[in-house]
């Protein structure tokens, strides 16, 4: 009869789950997406189309790879620092070179469709050409005296065009800034002369004007003041000037500093002044 002994199971039966178990903690199943991106799955290389949001996600190693694109506002600059500014010729065939800051962000829901076409680099291959396309455009209908006077026309210009180029692309447009514009000095010069030219102008229309004004403000007061005196012409009669008279003469009769007066008189007119004697009235 046998005997009945516990059978010992095999050390390899033990092994290969734990071999598992860090294999797949070591691929590392877990991924977190930060705030401000968003996740593009790839299962075995295809790009899910709905893209993970900010938090902890799932996936399998070895099968599943998540790459994190950013949706927060982002800055791309054509600058003189950055040895990028953006040049053309203008209309009148003179050399125009402009500063140029975009600021732009991933449409979050539409970040799987922009890496599927563009991939990671959509920056170089979108961005940098639509706005330098944009920029190069926009100068070649202005003239150059144009470009520099006015800037805001340019500047809406660019970002119009450059909006509607971004969001056949799955990018949204915030703003587009023009910094500088530097143009030859030749062509700064006449500007400059121009401007002063029209200040200059500016300033005498002004002064035309204020000389315009005075002199109708002097017509209207001399024609008040004949009018006053025509009227004042009109009240006066002989018995109100000898009144008149009589009652200065009188003031100065009672004035302290007064002790001799002088007073002219016709036969018919009496002295009827109160002479003070001795300073006193």
């Amino acid at each position: 009869m046998k005997s009945l002994q516990p059978r010992i199971p095999n050390p390899s039966f033990f092994l290969i789950p734990v071999f598992l178990l860090l294999a797949v903690l070591l691929a590392n199943p877990l991924i977190i997406i930060p705030s401000g991106f968003v996740g593009i799955k790839r299962t075995l290389g295809k790009i899910e189309p709905t893209p993970l949001t900010e938090g902890l996600h799932l996936r399998v190693p070895l099968i599943q790879t998540v790459e994190k694109v950013e949706v927060r506002t982002r800055a791309v600059e054509f600058t003189r620092e950055k040895q990028s500014p953006i040049s053309s010729l203008s209309k009148d065939g003179l050399p125009v070179t402009l500063d140029v800051g975009v600021l732009y962000r991933v449409d979050a829901k539409k970040a799987p469709e922009l890496i599927r076409e563009y991939g990671p680099d959509y920056e170089e291959k979108i961005i940098k050409q639509i706005v330098r396309t944009a920029v190069r455009d926009a100068i070649a209908e202005m003239e150059s005296s144009v470009v520099y006077q006015e800037r805001q026309k340019l500047q809406e210009r660019i970002r119009g065009e450059v909006r509607q180029q971004l969001a056949r692309r799955y990018l949204i447009l915030e703003d587009v800034l023009v910094r500088d514009i530097r143009l030859p000095d030749s062509v700064v010069k006449a500007i400059e002369e121009k401007r002063r030219a029209y200040e200059e102008a500016q300033r005498m229309q002004f002064l035309l004007e204020k000389e315009k004004l005075e002199a109708e403000r002097k017509r209207v007061e001399a024609q008040g003041i004949s009018e006053a005196n025509k009227i004042i012409a009109g009240s006066l009669t002989k018995e109100y000037l000898m009144w008149k008279f009589i009652e200065n003469i009188q003031e100065y009769a009672r004035s302290q500093n007064n002790t001799i007066i002088l007073l002219p008189y016709d036969t018919r007119m009496t002295p009827i002044i109160n002479i003070p004697q001795g300073g006193k009235p």
